[in-house]
């Protein structure tokens, strides 16, 4: 089916750049959610070609992209179950992470596809078919996101405020002052660290502390943050931020014809792209304009 997806029938879940003319988009479709029908409709989209719909028959939550040439540049998306699909040279293996999990998000950490969830869950990718446990037990909280650090290992947020450093096997937690789920985490290639999540919750700082970015009037939920163009964003269901004059959030405005309503998850690719994904947007940014994928 090469057709485009039918937002009258389907609802999108997240979506995530391959390279500047490839997506991949995890949709819904409201019928089987109804029945609470597990399955994930994934569209992909390339530039100037048609579309291509493709079912999985798990829900689907996440997409992580470890690039190469094409064949060789795998596409890891991730089931709230514990499954997945990793899609590579034309041919997709579908499997299970672990058994009895739960996961949240898979992001690429230094070169590695890495996926967490409830109870502390780590797990990394070591080939097309197989995952390793790297869970620390020190941590109990769910996991929610999970981000590289230059100085090593890797970051995680969760439930309750988590932040935590794990490096060199032991865990460091970093102070957040806050009591409430971090659903994303981003951190530069200076080790400066910004986590976002509930009750317009936006923290800045490095592994020796978060502090909250003072956010007067905006009470909405945070789900995702990224760094563009040396710029944050940061998303709720209904708005776009940019975080201006490193201490105040400015509401992002369009004009023009491509005006999104919907929001939730932000992607990068480098400097050249941005993605924005919500339940009825996938919108791309190049800087200076946005233009309209679904």
């Amino acid at each position: 089916m090469k057709v485009k997806p039918s937002l009258d029938e389907l609802e999108i879940r997240t979506a995530a750049i391959v390279d500047p003319n490839l997506l991949y988009v995890l949709l819904e479709d409201r019928a089987m959610a109804s029945r609470d029908a597990a399955h994930t409709v994934v569209g992909v989209w390339q530039r100037d070609k048609d579309w291509l719909l493709l079912s999985l028959k798990y829900n689907g939550v996440s997409i992580a992209v470890k690039p190469g040439a094409p064949g060789v540049r795998q596409v890891v998306i991730v089931g709230s179950g514990g499954e997945f699909t990793v899609s590579a040279g034309g041919k997709a293996t579908t499997g299970e992470v672990a058994s009895d999990t739960e996961l949240a998000s898979a992001r690429l950490v230094d070169g590695t596809i890495m996926a967490v969830g409830i109870a502390g869950g780590v797990f990394r990718m070591t080939s097309p078919t197989a995952w390793d446990d790297v869970t620390d037990a020190r941590v109990e909280e769910n996991v929610e996101a999970i981000c590289a650090h230059p100085a090593g290992g890797f970051l995680v947020s969760g439930w309750q405020g988590l932040v935590a450093h794990h490096r060199d096997g032991g865990v460091k937690r970093v102070k957040t002052g806050v009591d409430v789920i971090l659903t994303d985490i981003i951190c530069d290639d200076e080790g400066e660290i910004v986590a976002c999540g509930q009750r317009g919750t936006l923290l800045r700082g490095t592994t020796d502390g978060l502090v909250p970015v003072e956010i007067a009037g905006v009470t909405d939920d945070f789900w995702s943050v990224a760094k563009f163009r040396d710029e944050v964003y940061v998303a709720s269901t209904t708005a776009l931020y940019k975080l201006a004059d490193d201490d105040a959030l400015q509401l992002v405005t369009f004009q023009g014809k491509v005006v999104p309503t919907s929001f939730y998850h932000l992607d990068t690719h480098g400097d050249s792209l941005m993605l924005s994904t919500g339940r009825r947007d996938v919108v791309l940014f190049d800087g200076k304009e946005w233009s309209r994928i679904l």
